[in-house]
């Protein structure tokens, strides 16, 4: 076999193996990481390091994702951390090469990149489908056991994260619906947007998913339009928007909650909305103990515990702390919430160069996404969360490259 079929026959198997992944996470956590493994087994076989250095000099969302990892890296020297838990930060961050070996696997390879796309948006059509049937039926696959109208719906994984997911689901839907040239599929995916949009707003009972497809209709609104049909656009997603969240009653009922919950963080720091607010104070507090480099990789499920008011709470605060910058800036000071920053920097910056209107859309949407999210949690940490902001970041990341302008390629 000759080194050119060699690699040609290698490349089938990697973005085949690529597009399995993208159908994979949204549905299995451990195919998906399989999966992962086998992806990163494949391009270090392809031996193409070369090409790599050269794509990520003109990549700074990818060095910043790497650089991330790196300061994960240099906070095991001066950790106080026991091993157990320095070691699940390194298997939980590790993932973050993810973003810079999608790149360089599908950066040259346009048809790939849609393929894989499109297993994503299969794997969320179908739970979106699976949500929408639990009202009557109980399917096999199903987390949630309820059926009915006003409950939980919930099919892979938890809530929280399966709202995250079909929130960029929903905005792919819109951009596609948009700029369709085939009247009918143009309605297939309006009609797909909408249902998956109502899975959030109806069939669950989280509040984070409300809150981002605010942010993804935002963002679809500032990418599509302008001037005066920029403003009519905002002013009827709005009144959209209000009608979705008088007709739901369980939205109504858990922002009712969040309001009830906000008010008694005083007393009550282990509701939902308290235990967030209470994270933020006590977060705070250690991270400006050490500001530049933090308490190291792994401690703040330690550390945490000195700064609470209640030493007893401490199994119930030394997780994580539901916000990404704070749980960096702890972990790793100024260094590390400042590569995270420059991750999301560049991510919207690669964004804006790209001369793809759909590569735009979704990778100014996943940024938005990760930066809202991780307000009130910690979406890198999350194994399921960060599939998702990891992978999707490499493929969108890989077609705005391929579209960049000023660019020949």
């Amino acid at each position: 076999m000759t080194l050119s079929s060699y690699h040609r026959r290698l490349d089938t198997v990697t973005h085949t193996s690529v597009v399995a992944l993208f159908f994979a996470f949204p549905i299995s956590l451990s195919l998906a990481n399989l999966l992962m493994v086998w992806v990163f087994l494949l391009w270090l076989l392809s031996g193409r390091f070369g090409q790599a250095g050269q794509l990520l000099k003109t990549n700074p969302a990818a060095c910043a994702a790497l650089a991330l990892f790196g300061v994960v890296l240099l906070g095991v020297l001066y950790s106080p951390a026991p091993w157990p838990d320095i070691q699940n930060h390194l298997e939980k961050y590790v993932k973050l090469i993810m973003v810079a070996v999608l790149l360089f696997v599908l950066a040259p390879v346009p048809a790939w990149q849609q393929r894989a796309l499109l297993a994503f948006a299969l794997a969320m059509g179908l739970t979106a489908a699976t949500s929408w049937l639990n009202i009557w039926w109980q399917l096999p696959w199903s987390e949630s056991q309820n059926q009915g109208w006003g409950v939980n719906h919930h099919v892979f994984g938890d809530y929280i994260t399966q709202n995250v997911m079909m929130c960029l689901f929903v905005l792919l839907a819109l951009e596609r619906a948009w700029s369709g040239t085939v009247t009918w599929q143009r309605a297939l995916w309006a009609l797909a947007g909408l249902l998956a949009a109502l899975s959030i707003t109806h069939l669950s009972i989280g509040r984070t998913g409300f809150v981002l497809l605010l942010v993804v209709l935002g963002v679809f609104m500032l990418a599509q339009l302008r001037g005066r049909t920029l403003a009519m656009g905002l002013s009827a997603a709005a009144l959209a928007v209000a009608i979705v969240f008088a007709s739901s009653a369980p939205m109504q009922a858990r922002f009712a909650q969040a309001w009830t919950e906000a008010g008694q963080h005083q007393t009550d720091n282990l509701s939902s909305i308290g235990h967030r607010l209470y994270n933020i104070e006590t977060t705070t507090r250690l991270a400006l103990q050490k500001p530049l480099l933090g308490w190291g990789t792994g401690a703040y499920h330690t550390e945490i515990c000195h700064v609470l008011e209640d030493p007893a709470q401490c199994p119930s605060f030394s997780w994580h702390p539901h916000n990404q910058y704070l749980f960096f800036a702890a972990g790793h000071g100024a260094l590390g919430l400042g590569a995270f920053l420059a991750l999301l920097g560049g991510m919207a910056w690669q964004a804006q160069r790209s001369g793809n209107a759909q590569a735009r859309t979704l990778l100014l949407g996943l940024t938005a996404l990760l930066a809202v999210n991780s307000l009130f949690n910690s979406p890198l940490w999350s194994a399921r969360e960060s599939h998702f902001f990891i992978f999707l970041a490499g493929l969108l990341l890989s077609m705005a490259w391929a579209s960049r302008r000023g660019s020949s390629a």
